[in-house]
């Protein structure tokens, strides 16, 4: 995934629109950058690949990740920053973080990108074995902000275009041995059906 931090973009600007009035200097790249490395720590990769889907007559490539994130409601960031007493943005950012810890919640998000055009995965369920997910397009983060609508909101109201869903292969070689990166299965996109091969490495 681009990492793009939905969560980082609408903290910052949720706590700069709040704080500005306050005791707060302006925050700076240093500042934002501090916010973006904090934030990464919850962004944990579940499982990536890279595969190929055909049928008898046409055929496209993919490349999707899945991630586990951790998450604080947008009434929380708002609550936080409207009550702060803070007079430096690393005594806010530890404030946002302490809550990410007690209060977040944790859920999957992902990314593919087919035919060099990125989508975003949602309904996610991975196991040991399978794997299955919607695909719907990107939605515009910055627009939902400024409508006060989630993140998780903001990407479920986008139009479907497809799902996927992947099982875990597990022939075995002449030796016995198996290759645990070969998953495959059903890849459905924009009212065509493809057969789904990919190499998947898991981050467990």
């Amino acid at each position: 995934m681009k990492k793009s931090l939905a969560l980082f973009v609408i903290i910052i600007a949720m706590t700069t629109t709040l704080v500005l009035a306050r005791n707060l200097p302006a925050m700076t790249v240093a500042n934002k950058l501090s916010y973006k490395t904090m934030l990464q720590n919850y962004f944990h990769p579940v499982l990536h690949g890279y595969g190929i889907g055909f049928n008898e007559s046409s055929y496209l490539t993919a490349k999707w990740n899945i991630i586990n994130v951790r998450i604080l409601a947008r009434n929380t960031i708002r609550q936080i920053a409207s009550a702060t007493n803070a007079t430096d943005w690393s005594q806010l950012r530890a404030e946002i973080q302490t809550a990410l810890q007690n209060s977040g919640t944790e859920i999957k998000k992902g990314r593919i990108r087919i035919g060099g055009t990125d989508y975003i995965l949602t309904n996610i369920t991975v196991s040991n074995e399978t794997a299955t997910a919607d695909i719907r397009e990107m939605p515009v983060y910055a627009t939902c902000n400024q409508q006060n609508i989630s993140a998780e909101d903001c990407e479920i109201s986008t139009t479907k275009v497809g799902d996927l869903s992947l099982t875990k292969k597990t022939e075995a070689y002449e030796d016995n041995s198996t290759d645990p990166r070969v998953w495959a299965g059903i890849l459905n996109f924009k009212n065509v059906t493809y057969t789904f091969v990919t190499f998947a490495y898991p981050r467990w």
